[in-house]
C-alpha cells in the first residue's frame, strides 16, 4: 500500500523531476520514450534516479515561494511606476517587463505539500527498484506500469489513427502504407502486437474513422487520408 501510495504522488508530480521519465512501459516492456529497448539494470538505475529526482524536486518548494515572492515585489513596484510613465516607449518598456517577470511567475510549480512521510516512501521505492531482488523491482515496476504517467503515450492502434489527418477524397492510402507508417511512428507497439494482429486492430481503427476499405486502383485502401510517415499517392 505504501509503495502504490509513493509511486501514485511520484507519477502525480512528474514534473518535479526536472528531467524527462528515462522510461516507460509500452504495454509489453519498459523502454526508452523513444522506443529503444536497454538492459534490466539500466532500466533498474534509471528508475530509481528519476524517481529521486522527484522528491528532490518536491523539496525544492521552500526556494520557489521566497523566488515568487521577489517576482510579485518587482511586479508591484512596476505597478506603482506604471502611471508616471512621461512616454509611449517608458510605458511600453514597464509592461514588457511586467509580462517577462509575470511569465517566471507562472513557470515557478504551486507547492506540492506533499507529506514528509510519503517523500520517505518514495526514496524507499527508488532504493528498493535500484538494488533489491530482480522479483521485487520487478513487483515495483509493474505496480508503476498501472499508472499513465508511466506508460508510453500511446498504447493502442485507435490513438494513433485518430492523430491522422484528412487529404483531399481524390488521395488515396493503400494498406501497406498505413501499417509501414504505424510501424515507423511506434515500433514497439507494432512489434508487441505481432503483424497479423496489429494489422487488424490498426485497419479496424482506419475503417471506423475512414469508412470500409474499398479495391482502389487494383489495391484495398482508404480515400482522404494524409499519412505523416508514408508517402501516400495514387500509384
Amino acid at each position: 500500500m505504501a509503495a502504490r501510495c509513493a509511486l501514485d504522488t511520484a507519477a502525480q508530480h512528474a514534473d518535479r523531476a526536472g528531467t524527462p521519465l528515462p522510461f516507460v512501459w509500452s504495454g509489453a516492456q519498459w523502454t526508452t520514450p523513444g522506443g529503444e529497448w536497454r538492459d534490466w539494470p539500466l532500466i533498474r538505475r534509471g528508475m530509481g534516479e528519476w524517481l529521486r529526482a522527484v522528491v528532490a524536486g518536491l523539496n525544492a518548494d521552500e526556494g520557489s515561494a521566497e523566488r515568487r515572492s521577489v517576482l510579485r515585489d518587482r511586479m508591484g513596484v512596476i505597478m506603482d511606476a506604471l502611471p508616471d510613465a512621461t512616454t509611449a516607449e517608458e510605458e511600453d518598456d514597464l509592461l514588457a517587463s511586467m509580462a517577462a517577470l509575470r511569465k517566471e511567475l507562472e513557470s515557478i510549480p504551486a507547492p506540492a505539500n506533499v507529506d514528509p512521510a510519503i517523500e520517505r516512501d518514495v526514496r524507499a521505492v527508488a532504493s528498493e527498484i535500484e538494488s533489491a531482488s530482480d522479483a521485487r523491482a520487478t513487483q515495483l515496476l509493474s505496480l508503476a506500469s498501472q499508472f499513465e504517467a508511466f506508460r508510453a503515450p500511446l498504447n493502442d492502434p485507435a490513438a494513433w489513427v485518430k492523430r491522422l489527418g484528412t487529404a483531399p477524397h481524390s488521395a488515396h492510402v493503400r494498406t501497406s502504407a498505413v501499417w509501414d507508417a504505424f510501424a515507423s511512428a511506434e515500433p514497439v507497439l507494432a512489434r508487441s502486437l505481432g503483424t497479423v494482429t496489429g494489422k487488424r486492430a490498426l485497419f479496424a481503427a482506419m475503417d471506423k474513422r475512414f469508412g470500409a476499405r474499398r479495391k482502389l486502383s487494383g489495391y484495398e485502401g482508404w480515400r482522404g487520408v494524409a499519412l505523416p510517415f508514408a508517402d501516400h499517392r495514387s500509384p
